[in-house]
């Protein structure tokens, strides 16, 4: 399985399109949002319609490569958008996915991020004619492909505080104040997905690596990963991340003079 332990640079739906059937245990990301981020190679501000077809696409891959054990952790905001044009995004890929695609549900966890605190908007205040309600939270859907039950047992590593704080379906996650990118998850959100739902030694997928916070988390862990990012710059980032913490590494790129070249945070 020459693909284990390394990111590659392209898009995510041709490039899954490259993994056998069945070599998944876990998939952890969290895509572009569509709410207008400035990427480099993405556009974040597609219709609903097109960005929904799109999602269709590379989560069709994502259920083909998952083993018949395997789980899908699913991050996305539950509310987003302005007034009048909101929209429920984690709602309507959970129904993509289970009824047009083929996961299961299994579960949902939520949790705040506090970056996006509104509590109202003043031309509303106290008045039932326009009030906001504000939701700045953001779940991590559960799914699976065939059967939840792991096929085989292997070496779990997940304290006992942190299954029962997993299983209650709140996590308390800060969100990332210095990423390294434009848009980035907390590191403890991956690793707790994978400490929960992975044995060591298991193959983590992340379609949308950024700056490789999943891969990070599946090394750091003791299991193996696979992902793909479209920018050349966050593929960059990405690496030099893994390389600078001793990680296994995937393709070297082109020499980078410092971290200050590729716009890293230290």
């Amino acid at each position: 399985m020459d693909f284990i332990n390394k990111i590659f640079n392209e898009d995510c739906i041709p490039g899954m399109k490259k993994l056998p059937d069945n070599c998944i245990d876990l998939c952890v990301t969290s895509p572009p949002y569509n709410c207008g981020i400035e990427y480099d190679t993405h556009n974040d501000d597609m219709e609903w319609d097109n960005y929904y077809a799109w999602c269709r696409e590379w989560l069709k891959e994502v259920f083909r490569v998952l083993k018949p054990d395997g789980r899908f952790c699913l991050n996305h905001y539950l509310s987003l958008g302005q007034s009048g044009n909101r929209h429920a995004p984690l709602m309507d890929m959970n129904y993509i996915c289970t009824k047009e695609i083929g996961f299961k549900h299994h579960g949902l966890a939520v949790w705040m991020d506090s970056t996006l605190t509104k509590y109202t908007a003043w031309g509303s205040w106290k008045d039932p004619r326009e009030c906001y309600v504000n939701s700045p939270y953001e779940g991590i859907l559960i799914l699976y492909k065939d059967h939840w039950r792991k096929d085989n047992k292997g070496v779990a590593d997940i304290s006992g505080k942190e299954f029962m704080q997993s299983c209650s379906g709140s996590w308390k996650l800060q969100p990332e104040m210095n990423g390294m990118t434009k848009a980035n998850f907390p590191v403890s959100l991956p690793m707790r997905c994978i400490r929960l739902l992975t044995y060591k030694g298991d193959i983590v997928l992340d379609p949308f690596s950024g700056s490789a916070t999943t891969a990070y988390a599946a090394k750091v862990t003791g299991r193996n990963y696979v992902g793909y990012e479209i920018s050349q710059n966050y593929w960059k980032i990405g690496n030099r991340r893994l390389e600078q913490n001793g990680l296994d590494s995937w393709i070297e790129p082109e020499p980078i003079q410092s971290l200050g070249d590729i716009g890293v945070k230290k």
